[in-house]
């Protein structure tokens, strides 16, 4: 009825909604009343009207990509789909900006704008499949995070509907500006639910002429630990420090596209860039940092294809953890860089108690550890997600955070009073009610219920 409606009005309906009823999280299939594919903005207002004419929710959606069920929709109504509104609209090398649609698929993107000598750092790993607009929804990260920032620091202006349906222009094509309060900042990383952006102004900065990289084996994760802190002393600041502890170098082992020496027990990704040769000597530096702090092996890349196996060797850990149990809960903690082998070893007692094995991975540089913990049955499952809330609150007593680029969503939300005082939690609802009285975009999402 709902889908017929919609139709009606010169939208574009899918005919089959299973599609839209899930997402990458793995928490869950909520099958929506109808899924809208937008071509432009203006369709995107006739849904948002549409929906607060009959008071049905609205869930908006990119790719499908995220970790946190942001885009779920938990209760029913209609999954606003900005796939078709994937048009690269400007690449302008003049004022060093991309305005882009949000259905565009990140990597497609990069590409584009590098095609121009340009570049756009973020750099989450789904980059191949993740859309823009999800990117600003949560404010992706990736691993260049640690040099260049995330999401929010290129991202000049957008376009947004807000729940009314009214269309509004946030932020400026010039790279500053400080008229008004900042409701750009405030719209990235609000998980779609204040407004939907349909068009977004980002920043470029020259594309780097060098990349070096190397991969470093450690013993133990203490020792690569170690050697972050070395690095860091050192004066160097790579683009992107990943770290990867015993469990993920087991489980990776056989499935590298090249070996291993016997015995690792952690390893480091580290990948330096810029304009000159100096790239090359930072890069020797970081492995001399390695060596010092017990490396058993430095190897770097000696060209393109090789610093493809190592990223490729990065991004192959999620597939690779099934071979040690088929199923795992994924989480994003955030920690002080200080802190990192503390948070593993928490982790690894965590899994310990509820007999779980565990693998952590992620960005070192900036204490962002992505948290696996692996079961096999649904007894285990229910044992995981009483591990995970003691992983969050070890990441909080440590000084962290439960999220550091996945976003809460609709998985984290019951955890976001640990983090946050009460008055806090209070304030943005007043925000979300500001923009939203009639809570029916993105309804549930980031806060917890109200007491």
């Amino acid at each position: 009825m709902i889908g017929e409606e919609l139709a009606a009005l010169g939208l574009l309906v899918a005919g089959d909604v299973s599609p839209y009823e899930r997402d990458e999280s793995g928490y869950g299939t909520y099958p929506p009343q109808a899924a809208v594919l937008a071509r432009d903005a203006s369709e995107v207002q006739k849904v948002l009207r549409f929906a607060r004419e009959k008071r049905i929710p609205v869930v908006p959606r990119g790719a499908g990509s995220g970790k946190s069920g942001g885009a779920l929709a938990e209760r029913g109504g209609i999954v606003l789909s900005l796939e078709k509104m994937n048009r690269i609209l400007e690449v302008s090398r003049a004022d060093m900006v991309a305005v882009v649609e949000p259905g565009v698929i990140l990597e497609k993107l990069q590409q584009a704008v590098e095609a121009e000598g340009l570049f756009y750092p973020p750099d989450p790993n789904s980059q191949a499949m993740c859309a823009i607009g999800g990117n600003l929804a949560h404010n992706a990260g990736g691993p260049r995070a640690l040099k260049y920032g995330v999401t929010r620091d290129y991202v000049l202006g957008v376009h947004a509907v807000l729940p009314t349906g009214e269309l509004i222009k946030c932020g400026h094509r010039s790279w500053k500006g400080v008229a008004g309060y900042d409701l750009t900042q405030l719209l990235v990383g609000s998980e779609g639910t204040l407004a939907v952006i349909v068009q977004a102004t980002l920043k470029l900065i020259p594309l780097p002429r060098s990349v070096a990289t190397l991969l470093a084996f450690f013993p133990d994760e203490d020792a690569a630990a170690l050697a972050v802190q070395k690095i860091f002393a050192a004066g160097l600041l790579p683009r992107a420090c990943e770290l990867l502890d015993g469990p993920t170098m087991r489980a990776l082992a056989g499935r590298a596209p090249f070996q291993f020496p016997e015995g690792i027990g952690g390893a480091l990704i580290v990948e330096h860039d810029g304009h000159g040769d100096s790239v090359f000597e930072e890069l020797a530096k970081s492995g001399e940092m390695c060596t010092e702090a017990g490396a058993r092996e430095v190897v770097a890349a000696q060209d393109e294809a090789q610093r493809r196996k190592i990223w490729e060797t990065r991004r192959s850990i999620s597939i690779a953890l099934t071979a040690i149990r088929p199923h795992k809960i994924s989480e994003d903690v955030a920690v002080p860089r200080g802190q990192l082998v503390e948070m593993i070893r928490r982790v690894r007692a965590i899994g310990e108690r509820y007999r779980l094995p565990t693998a952590c991975y992620g960005h070192a540089g900036d204490g962002n550890l992505h948290v696996n913990l692996l079961f096999t049955s649904a007894e285990e499952r229910e044992k995981s997600h009483a591990a995970v809330a003691e992983v969050l609150q070890a990441a909080i007593d440590l000084g962290g955070t439960i999220t550091g680029e996945h976003g809460i969503g609709l998985a984290k939300r019951a955890f976001l009073a640990r983090e946050q005082s009460r008055e806090l939690i209070e304030l943005q609802r007043r925000v979300k009610k500001a923009f939203d009285p009639d809570d029916l975009l993105n309804p549930g999402k980031i806060l917890p219920p109200a007491p």
